[in-house]
């Protein structure tokens, strides 16, 4: 297994990587531009090999993308759809260059149009995006917490998803904190062992590629996002043994996504991951 944190952009991004390296980290993951904004911001091709460069010397792979959170292509808003499909197309470009095998995407918020035409509207447009991303770069759809008219929060909404097209092409991301307020129960060993299994069952295992490994404040099923430090939450850290130790492929990612990133929280928050490790 390989263990990570998401990386923050404050300090460069040389400095970042040699500091996460230090920790220990074997992967990380980064925003491409800004997460709330719609423009990706220039950054020559150049650079970026050079950063791809750096990632490979300190030996941190893979590198994760995590899309700007403004994107939602269940909006029902046309304006806001068409750029939210620029902003992913922009952002799948961008990975590629970084040689990242992985984007990841919170499916979006239908806005009161239906469960039913949000979901249609998120197929029409990765089919449209499938046909011009780069080859080697793989969208992951990640479950939401389920807060207002979110999409993605239940297995079967991303089953949905993954099954309109050819096995491959799409794959999951699965975040501890998200799954526990949408009301799957992460807080236990049998606990967390039951909704993995429940996930191969209705996604398939062969589709999660990366785990985002979150405490949270809230109870589960309150279904509000609202990330913690582990063991500082609700979630027991028996609970996240039992999912580093479920059994996963050597070089399997999990991510930190806690609070105060790129602070002495980092390297606290990991090594209680890797305390974890059987």
């Amino acid at each position: 297994m390989r263990f990570g944190v998401h990386m923050p952009q404050a300090g460069g991004f040389p400095k970042n990587v040699k500091r996460v390296a230090g920790m220990g980290c074997r992967t990380i993951q980064i925003f491409p531009g800004n997460p709330t904004g719609w423009k990706m911001g220039k950054l020559e091709e150049k650079e970026i090999a050079k950063r791809a460069g750096l990632l490979e010397e300190m030996e941190i792979a893979p590198l994760v993308v995590h899309s700007a959170y403004l994107i939602n292509l269940a909006t029902n808003s046309e304006d806001f759809l068409l750029k939210s499909r620029q902003l992913l197309d922009e952002t799948m470009e961008r990975a590629g260059l970084y040689r990242s095998p992985y984007v990841i995407l919170h499916t979006g918020n239908h806005g009161g149009q239906g469960v039913e035409k949000g979901m249609a509207q998120i197929v029409d447009s990765i089919a449209e995006g499938l046909k011009k991303w780069p080859e080697p770069v793989m969208l992951l759809l990640e479950n939401t917490a389920g807060s207002g008219t979110a999409l993605g929060w239940r297995f079967e909404e991303l089953a949905e998803i993954l099954q309109s097209f050819p096995k491959g092409k799409l794959g999951t991301c699965i975040d501890t904190a998200h799954g526990w307020a949408a009301g799957y129960d992460f807080g236990s060993a049998a606990g967390a062992a039951k909704v993995i299994d429940e996930f191969d069952r209705i996604i398939g295992l062969e589709h999660l590629k990366v785990f985002h490994v979150n405490d949270t404040k809230v109870e589960r099923g309150a279904r509000v996002d609202r990330h913690a430090h582990l063991g500082e939450g609700n979630i027991a850290l028996e609970g996240f043994g039992a999912v580093v130790n479920y059994g996963w492929p050597e070089d399997f990612p999990f991510i930190l996504e806690t609070p105060e990133t790129g602070s002495d929280w980092d390297k606290i928050n990991l090594e209680k991951l890797k305390g974890l490790v059987r």
